[in-house]
């Protein structure tokens, strides 16, 4: 029995021991607890910062591509309108100016139509016609 009881006395003493190192144990555990969440307080403005960060230059990016966009519809829709206005107005110009000379002249213009010569502008082809004879 003697024996019984002094393991009996050992394996309360152990888990006395045991006890107080587990209260030990969870004392320095909050302690890490308290000390982690304030790590991460510390770090929350600087990842939404980051996150700032990349939202911000992803938006510089989308303008850069809004832009680009912008310059080539400009560049080949505009300019090619522009061109082509250029170009009608140029040929509508010089139709009026060979009507005028015609008017002011009588002089026969050879491919000219008797509605050009005229300077009859419901039948007026916008210089198609001369155009097609260039």
């Amino acid at each position: 029995m003697d024996r019984l009881h002094i393991e009996l006395v050992e394996a309360q003493t152990t888990i006395k021991q045991q006890g107080k190192t587990q209260q030990i144990l969870e004392a320095k555990n909050e302690r890490l607890k308290s000390v982690l969440s304030e790590k991460e307080a510390q770090q929350l403005p600087s990842a939404v910062i980051e996150e700032f960060k990349k939202s911000y230059a992803f938006k510089i990016i989308i303008e850069d591509h809004i832009q680009e966009a912008r310059s080539h519809i400009y560049d080949v829709e505009v300019k090619a309108l522009e061109a082509e206005c250029a170009e009608d107005g140029f040929i509508r110009g010089f139709m009026k100016g060979v009507c005028t000379i015609h008017c002011k002249t009588g002089a026969e213009i050879e491919g000219l139509t008797p509605s050009q010569a005229s300077g009859d502008a419901s039948s007026d082809s916008g210089g198609e016609e001369l155009e097609s004879e260039l």
